[in-house]
């Protein structure tokens, strides 16, 4: 009998134990809801951006005013009428902005304005080459594999192709890749390239690279950042008397890449 009194007792306090526990985790959104007044800012406003199905957090930005980059709508329980939009936008000393998922042509030509980061690029362990006449080659760039030997193999299809311009200030380059999905955006090879040539006749720098292709269908994929330098299977441009060259690019472990130089011709102003 008293262990049978034991084990009730025991059972109730474990009832009452998880009943307590379904309490407390019912109520937490309420009590993260009002510690919300000692949070920056900054916190509510991302939270806000970022949660737009969590009205708490667009009823406390709306209430402290702020302006957070996006037209969030303020959703009252106590009325029945449909939310309307406010309009806020980002404070200027906040260093953030939130852009709506979809862009107009104006906005996206913006945001391709702006300068890219991820191509930046220590030059100074190379001699850059000082060209006192730009230098216009047509290219080709091709993948190597590496899968059939330490050498690497050159597949015969074009990854990108066009006209590259090497100048003193850096290189442009006019064309297209052809891999498909983001790379058919031209954007990326004008305004995502950060190259130079050496004065041994060599690309360095950094760019937006496809290296994988994308048919319709497939998820995107982003393009990555590689860095150009010296290869030693490289056929350098003659930057004095340019003639044809073949410039290969390390990407990774099983591939790479080699840009074909064709017709390359000294361009006097």
């Amino acid at each position: 009998m008293f262990q049978l009194l034991f084990m009730y007792r025991n059972i109730g306090f474990l009832t009452y134990l998880v009943t307590i526990m379904l309490f407390v985790s019912l109520i937490s959104k309420p009590i993260l809801a009002a510690d919300m007044s000692g949070w920056s800012d900054k916190s509510v406003c991302r939270l806000a951006a970022s949660n737009l199905e969590s009205p708490e957090y667009v009823a406390e930005a709306h209430r402290r005013n702020l302006e957070c980059g996006l037209s969030l709508r303020v959703v009252s329980s106590n009325s029945d009428s449909r939310p309307k939009p406010q309009k806020i936008s980002l404070l200027d000393n906040e260093g953030v902005i939130f852009y709506p998922s979809k862009l107009t042509p104006e906005e996206m030509q913006q945001l391709l304005d702006i300068p890219i980061h991820k191509t930046s690029f220590d030059f100074s362990p190379y001699q850059v080459a000082s060209l006192s006449t730009p230098i216009r080659c047509q290219f080709n760039l091709r993948r190597v594999l590496y899968s059939g030997g330490t050498q690497g193999s050159l597949e015969r299809w074009n990854m990108a192709q066009g006209v590259i311009h090497f100048t003193t200030g850096g290189v442009n380059i006019e064309g297209n890749w052809l891999m498909g999905g983001l790379s058919q955006n031209s954007s990326y090879l004008k305004n995502e390239v950060n190259l130079k040539l050496t004065k041994t006749g060599h690309l360095v720098g950094k760019m937006a690279y496809f290296h994988l292709n994308v048919s319709n269908g497939e998820v995107v994929k982003n393009p990555l950042y590689v860095e150009l330098k010296p290869h030693k299977r490289s056929k350098p441009l003659n930057i004095t008397h340019p003639k044809d060259a073949e410039l290969w690019t390390t990407v990774e472990d099983w591939a790479g890449g080699a840009w074909s130089l064709k017709r390359c011709k000294l361009m006097p102003g």
